[in-house]
């Protein structure tokens, strides 16, 4: 099946059971501006044009699957937006010349020098961290892999880049090469479990449906139950990233997690399921900033109410919110002592904060 031919069956289906009941509408500045995801459908199918038209304007989409998350009738309205990038690359009808720095990011993290695999004898479980995560937070990140190599001796360590930016910008087909070689490279070294450190790697592995199973490393600190330092915040808020959106268990450990480290937590109107993007989502900023800064106000204004700084786990996310509010990562909070919140590195020292997680993971 063709690109256009499966993005065409998702609008097929969500033009039937979309009701347009309005509620998707209410959350997004894109879908006011564009329309309800049953007008989109409509135009579509009336005019192969219009197909090519509405599939650029997927580009204004966050990819955050509120509008699917609210949905009454289940429409998958935001499987339908997913596959209008998808048909858009396939068909070479938006060039992705602005998201060159995103997509050399990416290249960059799969290979030397920061691609690399620390795999002991006998190991059957590796932490994957990503690339953001260690690139931003490389002592949380340090911190949490000799935290759980503690109880672990032959824990292993894989870095590498999950390939998101390609598949989140449609993509499709150097995401599936990408992701099938970093799957192969995991089974060829044994390994059963892997260990995401990053929201995003989690799902993108998660959802390839790999060989070995995909554990988030909060889950495995909850579960092992790990250590944590005295916290810098004795009081928060809770960004769950959108990405995470159905990630059920990880919503509880993650709160689990801050409870048991003494922090008191107050929920803002959207979490877990019903979460909101932060603004980076879909690589919003680079085509539309003022539909990504919708995003990032709504969520800011939700946390203003709390009167609380805000924690997430998704290091993007903090690097988004953060210039405008309060905003750390979980991991630094569980498990590095500091007196308050730190801000994020900038260019190029996010780079070379990879490479010492790698010079540090050799060491150990």
């Amino acid at each position: 099946m063709t690109a256009a031919d499966t993005s065409r069956k998702l609008i097929q289906y969500t033009a039937e059971t979309c009701v347009d009941c309005g509620l998707c509408v209410a959350q997004c500045a894109f879908l006011k501006s564009t329309g309800s995801p049953l007008h989109i459908a409509q135009e579509i199918l009336t005019s192969s044009n219009t197909h090519s038209n509405a599939a650029t304007c997927a580009y204004d989409c966050s990819m955050c699957k509120l509008c699917s998350a609210v949905c009454p009738v289940d429409a998958r309205p935001a499987e339908m937006l997913t596959e209008l990038r998808n048909y858009v690359q396939s068909c070479n009808l938006f060039d992705l010349k602005k998201y060159s720095p995103l997509l050399s990011y990416e290249k960059s993290g799969r290979r030397f020098p920061f691609k690399d695999s620390i795999i002991p004898k006998g190991c059957d479980t590796a932490f994957f961290p990503g690339c953001t995560l260690p690139a931003l937070f490389p002592t949380a990140t340090i911190a949490a892999y000799s935290s759980l190599k503690y109880k672990d001796k032959k824990l292993g360590l894989i870095l590498d880049c999950c390939s998101k930016p390609s598949k989140m910008l449609g993509l499709k087909e150097l995401h599936g090469i990408a992701i099938t070689e970093l799957s192969d490279r995991i089974t060829k070294h044994g390994i059963k479990r892997i260990l995401t450190g990053c929201p995003n790697c989690h799902m993108t592995l998660k959802e390839f449906s790999p060989a070995f199973e995909v554990i988030s490393i909060y889950e495995e600190l909850y579960n092992l139950n790990i250590t944590t330092v005295t916290p810098y915040i004795s009081e928060i808020t809770i960004h769950d990233p959108c990405v995470t959106r159905y990630e059920d268990n990880i919503h509880n450990c993650i709160r689990n997690l801050l409870t048991r480290a003494g922090i008191r937590i107050t929920e803002m109107k959207h979490s877990k399921r019903k979460t909101v993007c932060c603004g980076e989502g879909g690589a919003l900023s680079f085509h539309n900033p003022d539909y990504a800064d919708n995003w990032s106000e709504k969520r800011i204004t939700e946390a203003q109410k709390t009167n609380l700084p805000m924690g997430t786990y998704c290091a993007g996310c903090v690097n988004f919110l953060s210039p405008n509010y309060p905003t750390t990562h979980i991991l630094d909070l569980l498990m590095v002592k500091r007196k308050e919140i730190p801000k994020p590195v900038q260019f190029p020292f996010n780079y070379a904060n990879r490479l010492l997680l790698r010079c540090s993971a050799r060491l150990k």
